[in-house]
């Protein structure tokens, strides 16, 4: 729904670390590349008592590729039968009401649509989005609870070398899927233009450095 079906611009499935880097693994992802049943889920969300109560998505239209991936979710849900409130604004809007941690007709929310750039979610360290202190003040909205992820984010920062801190990344994936602080779409190449005078410009993650016109 981003980048269209060129398989070469994406990468699906994959966890909560940036493919290809030090830290992914395949750990604990049966939940993402398992069989799609989706009259198996409603059956699954009645039997745990869901009655059509209100479930709001928040999504940033003006962020092209917010936008898609709130259409393709709300269509998901409501397929297997969740009442789904399209809360469609802008991204300002969406950072303001993001922080209600109030129930849903109270201002409150369910779920939003958002993205990083690769390096943020390459290890623990500044991955907000598998945090487990969501009783801190600070805490990124959603705001999951999780004692051991928290212990598991603390052990990889004591880790003795790298292979230490990709077991414990292993680890926490697992949990991620457990606890679900966020859960991991899929990786979209975002293609980038430049002048032909422009030199120096390197490849993978965008930076600005050595950059310089010919």
């Amino acid at each position: 729904a981003i980048v269209g079906t060129d398989p070469a611009m994406y990468h699906t499935p994959h966890g909560v670390f940036c493919p290809n880097t030090p830290m992914a693994s395949e750990a604990g992802l049966e939940p993402l590349v398992g069989p799609r049943d989706l009259e198996k889920v409603r059956r699954m969300l009645k039997e745990a008592g869901y009655a059509g109560e209100k479930t709001t998505m928040l999504v940033a239209t003006d962020y092209a590729q917010f936008k898609a991936i709130g259409e393709v979710a709300a269509d998901i849900m409501g397929r297997i039968g969740m009442n789904v409130d399209f809360v469609a604004t802008d991204w300002g809007t969406m950072l303001q009401r993001r922080n209600n941690r109030g129930p849903v007709d109270q201002g409150g929310w369910s779920c939003f649509a958002t993205g990083w750039e690769g390096v943020d979610h390459m290890d623990p360290s500044n991955h907000y989005a598998i945090r487990g202190n969501g009783n801190d003040a600070g805490a990124w909205p959603g705001w999951c609870v999780s004692p051991k992820l928290e212990a598991l984010r603390t052990a990889w920062f004591d880790a003795p070398d790298v292979p230490a801190q990709q077991a414990i990344c292993r680890e926490m994936q697992v949990q991620c899927m457990q606890d679900v602080p966020s859960i991991p779409l899929g990786q979209y190449i975002q293609p980038t233009a430049y002048r032909s005078t422009i030199t120096g410009v390197s490849k993978g993650f965008p930076t600005f450095w050595n950059v310089q016109r010919a």
